[in-house]
């Protein structure tokens, strides 16, 4: 019997999952991996336990009794960058996909970001890859050569493979800022805008692709990509008209468009998926301040034990104050880092309970003014949502009110490592998928949450330009 065999590579964990044809789970291993956060922006993580825990969970999967697996797919996280020698090993610490310690280079750059946006699909921001890139060769050339600069997935795949391939795939390419949509390709524009040199970095390959064989095996390695993008096909082809909802320390919005569309202005233009002779897009938008935000609020307002608080105190406040949710910078729509975390009016006299809800119900607004962007483009039929915070039924069902959609919440640790064995599997008709929904939401009239919504919704729009 053929089996395929994911592995993705997240923030917080390794996972390897090996599936059957049809998509069912046989067999699984996890390995937590630390991270460290600065004050300053700064987050990193030890590259070389990144790659310990992937082989890892790789040995503890493939050692059981089933076939050895006739694929592999690799999903990673995505803006993770570092600087390698010519051999592949580390000179420092992976520089995570929130630091933000280029942010001086990238506001140096602000009178070229239309043409940043046009070219790469995605907003000037310190998030991605480029300006850490710069960092990273500033840090790490003193005299001699300089480094091989790394995506994550690029160190994985030259470390994992056994030809050791130095090379990319596009939807992580793009992630560094560094790639031209449209051509699919390292841009010298933007290239020397940012002063990273191209040729320190590895070749743009599309996600499915012959990648060669793990080491010490003969498993074929067919498909590469990020994290987010892999959760997309975790039912198999994706649907155009659902949003996928991650809600972790940040949220992210995925919806799949097929053919390259539009360029948008408030929201990202990524790659989904790529072959040999085409690529299918998707639009994406980021709000930074979702779980990060309550672990502010909790830290902030000294709150012990506030997971555990939140989901009587969602049922009980009816009508909390108005939360300017800036954790993490405002992201999509507005793209603003000039602005505090604040209340509107005088919020922060509001019990303590209330003001836990309103930071809860920001998470629900920033969403929210992103579906609203998605649904302009096309109409919307429903969305499915996971991550840790979608165990709050509050928040869920705030969405479902706001949005007007049905939500489908699914209790799949699995999506990830599902969509990219599907990916690297060939795409397979009757494949398993996700699980049925844990939980379905379904939108009731809420006229309170809707004129808060709005409230804050005028407010940003009205602020003057930072």
């Amino acid at each position: 019997m053929q089996t395929c065999l994911a592995i993705d590579q997240g923030t917080h964990a390794s996972r390897a999952l090996l599936f059957d044809r049809h998509g069912n789970t046989l067999a699984s291993a996890t390995q937590e991996i630390d991270i460290t956060r600065f004050s300053d922006g700064r987050v990193e993580q030890d590259a070389d336990q990144l790659l310990a825990s992937v082989e890892a969970v790789v040995e503890r999967v493939t050692a059981g009794p089933h076939a050895p697996p006739s694929a592999c797919g690799i999903a990673t996280q995505r803006s993770t960058v570092l600087a390698i020698d010519a051999d592949g090993r580390p000179l420092g610490p992976a520089l995570g996909w929130q630091d933000v310690r280029g942010a001086a280079q990238v506001e140096a750059l602000r009178d070229r970001e239309r043409d940043i946006r046009r070219l790469t699909g995605l907003p000037l921001s310190p998030h991605y890859g480029a300006s850490k890139l710069r960092w990273l060769l500033d840090r790490y050339t003193a005299g001699g050569e300089p480094p091989r600069l790394a995506p994550l997935a690029s160190f994985l795949v030259l470390r994992l493979l056994r030809n050791h391939p130095w090379r990319v795939d596009h939807g992580n390419a793009q992630r560094t800022q560094l790639m031209d949509l449209h051509r699919l390709d390292w841009s010298p524009r933007l290239a020397d805008w940012f002063g990273v040199p191209l040729g320190r970095l590895p070749r743009c390959a599309p996600v499915l692709d012959d990648w060669g064989s793990l080491a010490g095996t003969d498993t074929p390695v067919t498909a590469v990509c990020g994290d987010q993008n892999a959760a997309l096909y975790s039912n198999g082809a994706a649907a155009t008209d659902t949003v996928l909802v991650n809600l972790g320390s940040g949220a992210f919005l995925l919806r799949s468009l097929g053919t390259m569309p539009r360029p948008s202005r408030c929201q990202l233009t990524g790659v989904a998926c790529s072959d040999a002779r085409q690529a299918e897009y998707l639009r994406e938008a980021t709000v930074n301040g979702a779980g990060s935000a309550l672990d502010w609020a909790a830290r902030t307002w000294h709150i012990d034990e506030l997971p555990a608080q939140l989901p009587a105190w969602l049922e009980q406040v009816g009508q909390p104050p108005v939360f300017v949710n800036t954790v993490g910078g405002l992201a999509a729509p507005w793209w603003r880092t000039d602005l505090e975390c604040h209340f509107l009016d005088d919020g922060e006299r509001a019990p303590l309970e209330a003001r836990a809800v309103a930071v809860v119900e920001s998470i629900a607004f920033l969403v929210q003014a992103n579906l609203a962007l998605m649904a302009q483009e096309a109409p919307l039929a429903r969305l499915r949502v996971g991550g840790g915070l979608s165990r709050l039924d509050g928040l869920c069902q705030r969405l479902a009110n706001l949005s007007g959609l049905t939500v489908e919440r699914l209790d799949d640790p699995e999506a990830t490592a599902r969509g990219v064995a599907w990916l690297a599997a060939g795409r397979p008709t009757g494949w398993a998928g996700e699980p049925p929904p844990d939980a379905v939401f379904e939108p009731h009239p809420d006229p309170g949450l809707e004129m808060r919504y709005q409230r804050l919704y005028d407010y940003l729009q009205e602020m003057p330009p930072p």
